[in-house]
């Protein structure tokens, strides 16, 4: 598509590649609203556009069902007087074992085929049935005999790199087709006779005596049916192996515009290499449309703008189905850069995005020359949909382009005038019709809510679940984009979070703020249709208020309002767990299942069996070690109220009790205090038990666990993709810091103290991260002092560091250097050994 001038990468759609990682789809990337399907002649739909597979209709597996007839299939129907079905058809003449054609001669009915069809099968159709056991013999051998490095024209089929055409007797094998060809009355069978001369000479690597097989068996014949250009595909074959180039490409071009199934290989075979290789076809054209395929190659094969090439196409012939496939695909780049799956936002304010109102525009670098090639492709749009005898597939492509330019009131108004009983066409004109009115309403009213579930209710029921990357987006999916965009703007949060994201996403970032918007929706009486349909994404969890409930008390307890916690915690009475769901493939490959994560007995499942080892403190720092192996319990024997495994309740309870014993003066009052510190430090971000508050199962690494993003949010269009940020209030080291203090206070040991000490400078290492995070000091890399400039945002840094977040590292250094606290932190703490050894 595009160019005018445009850049490479915007015409990587007009190059038949995809993308290098080979886990990575790019038509997973777009919507594909503007069906690129409904061009009438299915026959050209390999060449539609897509970034995934050298032609369209490609996957992972290999070729997808699609609408392309096999024309040979349908000429064997013919021939058998249409007493087979296609599909029956199609298993006699590549599928039945070639012993039940024997059997079928020797009056044997084998097969239920022929059970079916009866003696008199053979009788009537004799010389098919005798064709068709010599081609079943020849067929495994109908491959060229592999030469390495020889022609990339010829590849090697790992699969059936066993036989080749050289392996049967040449003589003989020629001999014998002659003989048949000679012998065969009905013109038909004859011409497959011929053709399978041609071929087998071809794949035995004798290329001049395939040319003269054609023009010996083939031309005489003077059929102009498939078989014939199926037949000159072979003999354009050999013309290649003798480097007759042009003749081949000739000859190729011919299959291509003449056939329905070979398009794909023809286009394949073709050598060319330049313009020059293009213009020769070109030259050779006699009849419009011929030069409209012609031109259709040149447009296909390079980066070239289409739409000069295009206005030569409507001035040969509009109805050319070859131009309405190069339309279609201009179109389709237009809209992968114009409606963005997952449109990114590098800087805090996302000024790029004009007012944050879905579909943006392409990114900034490609927008201008995109708004220019837009210009233009409507321009060609209108000028062939003004040429006499033009159909609807113009007035569609020109609504469709008004859709993208944000000219809903034109765009509907040309859909009204169309006027068809084309039920592709129909289908595209409701679809664009939809999406206009969707888009161009300025907000989401109740009434218009209304409207949607009855008018559109057709949409919102479809299948499909995009968190799956096996799952390609949709008609559906742009909507609910839309829809999700427009809550948000109109801080609908609940709304805007439920269009996109099922209820248990809130698990992902507990964030309080909008997990109370979405209880007030859950509770909010007299739903429209729109909202009961939202309601409905709440089911996977069984009881919302318990989970709500949950993670508010978590948020209570990293705030040190324990009793608040308690309360909300003794609400979430029917709490089952975290409600994560786990991923994977069957067998086959090809199927993605999920079922919920079950949480074995004695494991932390979000609510129980919280170990006692969350008041003690690291022995080492290692979120993948043991809980025994990086952490120490802390003289809980003085504290029987905390259990080995204790439950929320249970802990919020503990928690209570130690903080009114922290109130008092004594050794025991320390340790509350101490251990109070610890549990707001260990369930922090830093913390090996970091998961406890946040609604995670473990502390495996995730967006939760990065500081960044705790200040603003990182959500500025919609809420999809929930999980893959992070959003969760920020810990608030100072309370950790708090009790810590009370704890020296009373402590009278010195090793006590040097702990306490170190314990107070890790919470204050916490505080410093979050500062880095919400202060970066970015310097551009294409900056001429990038060097002296980075030297001096490190200074700047480790200043701050160590004047705001070092005091109690400060103190060790100063007053508890003899201690064997001190003396073991400076080899087992790198960043306190660092500090101490400056």
């Amino acid at each position: 598509m595009k160019k005018l001038f445009l850049t490479a990468a915007l015409f990587l759609g007009f190059q038949q590649s995809s993308k290098a990682c080979s886990w990575y789809d790019p038509d997973y990337d777009y919507f594909n609203l503007f069906a690129q399907e409904m061009i009438h002649n299915k026959t050209y739909e390999p060449f539609l556009l897509t970034y995934s597979s050298h032609f369209y209709g490609y996957d992972y597996d290999g070729r997808i069902e699609k609408n392309i007839p096999d024309e040979n299939i349908e000429s064997w129907v013919k021939y058998f007087d249409n007493k087979l079905t296609y599909e029956e058809t199609n298993a006699l003449v590549t599928k039945v074992d070639i012993k039940h054609l024997n059997s079928l001669k020797k009056g044997q009915l084998t097969h239920p085929l022929f059970q079916k069809l009866g003696k008199g099968f053979y009788a009537k159709y004799q010389e098919a049935v005798d064709y068709l056991i010599q081609a079943k013999y020849m067929e495994p051998y109908m491959r060229i005999n592999y030469i390495e490095n020889t022609d990339p024209y010829y590849y090697r089929d790992e699969k059936t790199a066993d036989k080749n055409a050289t392996q049967l007797n040449y003589t003989k094998t020629n001999a014998a087709l002659i003989s048949l060809y000679k012998a065969a009355t009905n013109p038909d069978i004859k011409l497959r006779y011929a053709y399978q001369l041609v071929r087998f000479n071809h794949y035995s690597r004798k290329y001049q005596p395939a040319i003269d097989a054609f023009q010996t068996y083939v031309e005489p014949l003077k059929l102009k049916n498939h078989m014939y250009y199926y037949a000159l595909d072979q003999k354009a074959g050999a013309e290649r192996g003798l480097k007759l180039f042009d003749k081949a490409n000739w000859n190729f071009f011919q299959v291509f515009k003449n056939t329905k199934n070979k398009k794909e290989s023809a286009y394949n075979s073709m050598f060319l290499a330049t313009d020059k290789d293009f213009n020769k076809i070109l030259t050779q054209a006699k009849t419009p449309e011929d030069k409209n395929m012609a031109y259709f190659l040149l447009a296909y094969n390079s980066f070239n703008n289409p739409v000069p090439i295009m206005n030569k196409m409507i001035e040969n012939n509009t109805e050319s189905d070859i131009l309405k496939v190069l339309t279609v695909r201009a179109i389709n780049q237009l809209e992968r850069n114009y409606l963005v799956v997952n449109p990114f936002c590098n800087d805090e304010k996302c000024d790029h995005f004009r007012n944050k109102r879905l579909p943006l525009y392409a990114p900034d670098n490609y927008q201008e020359q995109t708004k220019d090639f837009a210009k233009d492709l409507e321009t060609t749009i209108i000028l062939a949909k003004n040429k006499k005898g033009a159909d609807e597939f113009w007035q569609l492509s020109e609504a469709y382009i008004k859709f993208l330019n944000t000219d809903y009131k034109e765009s509907q108004k040309i859909l009204s005038q169309i006027k068809t009983t084309d039920r592709e066409y129909l289908a595209e004109i409701e679809k664009f019709k939809m999406l206009n009115e969707i888009v161009s309403q300025p907000t989401i009213t109740p009434e218009f809510e209304n409207v949607l579930m009855k008018k559109y209710a057709s949409v919102f029921e479809q299948k499909g679940d995009n968190r799956n990357w096996t799952y390609q987006p949709s008609t559906k999916d742009f909507v609910m984009d839309i829809l999700a965009n427009r809550y948000f703007l109109e801080k609908q949060d609940a709304k805007s979070f439920l269009v996109n994201n099922s209820l248990s996403a809130l698990q992902y970032n507990p964030n309080s703020d909008l997990v109370r918007k979405v209880e007030e929706f859950y509770k909010k009486a007299n739903k429209t249709a729109f909202e009961n349909y939202l309601v409905k994404k709440m089911e996977d969890i069984t009881d919302p208020e318990s989970f709500f409930n949950v993670i508010y008390g978590d948020r209570a307890m990293r705030l040190a309002d324990f009793k608040k916690a308690k309360e909300y915690y003794q609400k979430a009475k029917n709490y089952k767990g975290i409600p994560r769901m786990l991923g994977d493939w069957k067998d086959d490959g090809k199927t993605y299942v999920e079922k919920p994560m079950t949480f074995e007995n004695g494991v932390y499942n979000g609510f129980n069996n919280i170990s006692s080892l969350v008041f003690g403190y690291n022995v080492w720092e290692s979120f993948q070690s043991k809980p025994q192996e990086s952490m120490k319990a802390e003289g809980l024997f003085n504290f029987p109220f905390i259990k080995n495994k204790m439950n929320k309740v249970e802990l919020a309870e503990a928690m209570i009790q130690l903080e009114n014993t922290g109130k008092g003066n004594d050794d025991k009052a320390r340790l509350a205090n101490q251990l109070l510190g610890n549990l707001l430090y260990n369930t922090s971000v830093l913390g090996y038990y970091r998961e406890i508050f946040v609604m995670d199962v473990d502390n495996s690494n995730g967006p939760k666990f990065q500081f960044g993003n705790e200040l603003q949010s990182p959500f500025y269009l919609y809420y999809k993709n929930f999980s893959s940020r992070s959003y969760v209030e920020p810990d608030n080291f100072d309370l950790a810091i708090k009790y810590y203090k009370k704890a020296l206070s009373l402590s009278k040991d010195k090793e006590n103290q040097a702990r306490i000490l170190f314990q107070m400078a890790s919470a204050e290492q916490g505080k410093y991260y979050q500062w880095e995070a919400n202060n970066p000091l970015n310097v551009k890399y294409d900056d001429p002092n990038y060097e002296a400039k980075s030297k001096q945002n490190e200074f700047f840094a480790n200043k701050t560091k160590n004047e705001k977040f070092r005091s109690s590292f400060a103190e060790l250094k100063a007053n508890y250097g003899q201690t064997d606290t001190y003396k073991n932190l400076q080899s087992s703490c790198l960043y306190f050994g660092y500090y101490t050894n400056k």
